[in-house]
């Protein structure tokens, strides 16, 4: 069951954190170059077969108790009522004595009270949780490697736009995947910018501070994230802790934005900071983060419309919005000109979003049915190749088509919903799908406000399941080495898939006793105050 009390629900998720941590000692990414090779703790964890089966289960353990703490933690967040003098009559207009003159708490400060509890033990748990993980060795992914070689590349004055990582002296000593290594930087300038920061600050320093460095880094864009998706929440009248709980304590956030250190948590940060001062009603503030997020990943760009749509209002005119859409298109043109002039790499950095064309997830829809298309022309005798290119291209336009659906004939729909629906068209349309990238679709989601049951359970069930593509690798291993006893990967991924089934079953087991088979509200909604108050008459369990 489920149902854990808050101080052992904090240690089993610690416990599972301190675990990764000491399994990627074992089995992490680590560079060839790297002074760690010789220590002889180090040497002895990494050569030894006994040892390499210990660490990989270690980390599968780990992640399967940060996911059984999360979803504990979640189940445990009920919505806080929000008072009002028709719901709560014996309240004075002032909300300080009941009709018998009875001296009453203050509505306002009651709501806060309740609300603060759980929020504060999200916010610890995200905090406590993410900790050990800031000194693990990268897993689930060496994409932080490549990072600090594109500063790198900046630093020896090439062009990460127009050169390769292969022309950077030393580079595959440094831990660079050897994918890198003939192919042009897909981020923005702006990150490229902060990477080199990072390089030139730890220079003399060993690899690992360079890469804790990077981590800061995704780790500072996690806090912004959370920082105003709890904003947006607030103002929603959302449940914060909810919120809060979805987009900056699941293992898939831990996993992927802290300890794999992926930029794409600046990139959500600064879009998520954007539409919340979009809805306070500054837009051009709101365009310019948006713009950094572009110069982060250039595929921020279609956040833009919609910081048009919520400048305009849900009642604009095409005429109006027309005009809002173009005086965010000039903001944001010029900007990332100045950027990319100020970097000195022009505007050519944008050519980087046809990279992940070239490449796939093997859980892709657009991908399997793209082999599976290249596979049926070559039988006939046709371009295999050459079809299979048309059937990636028509499901990018797909996504491209739905995504300017809502953005024209929804316009006037909830924005952030709106905003998490083009991310969604093009991710789930693309043949490459990361973990990471599913991270955009859930935080936005979680962020637009999880107001049904159905929309709850297919957070949870999708949060298991890039976890288990998180930790069986999107190559089906962990680290290179382990491909050497077939049974590590094997026994590692087998684990990971029994446990996160039990895990699930356990939460909709605990969830139906404690809540839906009761008529209760799921905990882990973001009911909106109306909701809120009418789900607050009936008893908790």
């Amino acid at each position: 069951m489920l149902s854990l009390p808050p101080p052992l629900r904090l240690v089993i998720g610690l416990v599972g954190s301190l675990a990764i941590t000491a399994g990627s000692l074992g089995v992490g990414w680590l560079a060839p170059g790297s002074s760690l090779q010789t220590q002889p703790f180090i040497a002895l964890l990494r050569n030894s077969h006994a040892a390499a089966w210990v660490c990989t289960l270690l980390v599968v353990a780990g992640v399967l108790l940060l996911l059984a703490a999360w979803l504990s933690l979640g189940l445990s967040l009920r919505a806080s009522p929000r008072l009002s003098p028709s719901l709560s009559p014996r309240l004075s207009p002032r909300g300080r004595t009941d009709a018998a003159g009875t001296r009453a708490p203050d509505a306002a400060a009651a709501r806060r009270a309740s609300t603060r509890a759980p929020l504060r033990q999200v916010a610890t748990s995200a905090i406590v949780w993410s900790a050990p993980l800031l000194f693990a060795l990268p897993l689930f992914s060496r994409d932080i490697y490549a990072y600090l070689g594109q500063g790198r590349m900046l630093v020896a004055g090439l062009d990460p736009y127009t050169d390769v990582m292969a022309d950077v002296p030393g580079w595959f000593e440094a831990g660079v995947d050897i994918k890198w290594s003939t192919t042009v930087t897909p981020y923005g300038p702006l990150f490229v910018l902060l990477a080199r920061i990072v390089v030139v600050a730890t220079s003399w320093l060993p690899i690992e501070a360079s890469l804790f460095g990077m981590r800061l880094l995704a780790v500072a864009g996690l806090a912004m994230l959370a920082y105003y998706g709890w904003r947006i929440a607030r103002l929603r009248g959302f449940n914060e802790a909810a919120v809060l709980w979805a987009i900056a304590a699941s293992p898939l956030v831990l996993m992927n934005f802290v300890v794999a250190g992926h930029n794409d948590a600046l990139m959500l940060g600064l879009i998520v900071a954007g539409a919340y001062w979009a809805l306070r009603q500054r837009p051009v503030l709101a365009t310019l983060l948006v713009t950094a997020a572009i110069g982060i990943k250039p595929i921020a760009l279609i956040a833009l419309p919609i910081i048009g749509i919520i400048w305009a209002g849900s009642t604009a005119n095409w005429g109006a919005l027309i005009r809002r859409w173009a005086a965010v298109a000039a903001i944001a043109a010029g900007s990332i000109v100045a950027l990319g002039v100020g970097l000195g790499v022009g505007v050519g950095w944008i050519a980087g979003l046809g990279t992940p064309i070239e490449i796939g997830s093997w859980y892709s829809i657009p991908r399997i049915l793209s082999l599976w298309s290249r596979d049926l022309a070559d039988g006939l005798g046709g371009d295999g190749d050459q079809v299979r290119s048309i059937v990636v291209l028509a499901f990018l336009a797909i996504g491209c088509a739905i995504a300017a659906f809502l953005v024209t004939v929804k316009r006037r729909a909830d924005p952030l919903w709106l905003l998490a629906g083009v991310f969604a068209a093009l991710a789930l349309f693309s043949p490459l799908l990361h973990p990471w990238y599913g991270l955009w679709l859930l935080s936005l989601c979680a962020v637009a406000g999880l107001r049904r049951l159905w929309q709850a359970r297919l957070f949870v069930y999708a949060t298991v399941f890039f976890v288990l593509i998180g930790i069986s690798g999107e190559q089906v291993d962990l680290i290179d080495r382990l491909r050497a006893d077939p049974a590590i990967p094997t026994v590692y991924g087998l684990t990971g898939l029994v446990g996160a089934v039990v895990l699930v079953a356990l939460f909709e087991w605990t969830l139906h006793r404690r809540f839906t088979g009761r008529g209760l509200a799921a905990p882990m909604l973001a009911l909106p105050a109306a909701e809120r108050v009418n789900a607050s008459s009936t008893p908790s369990p």
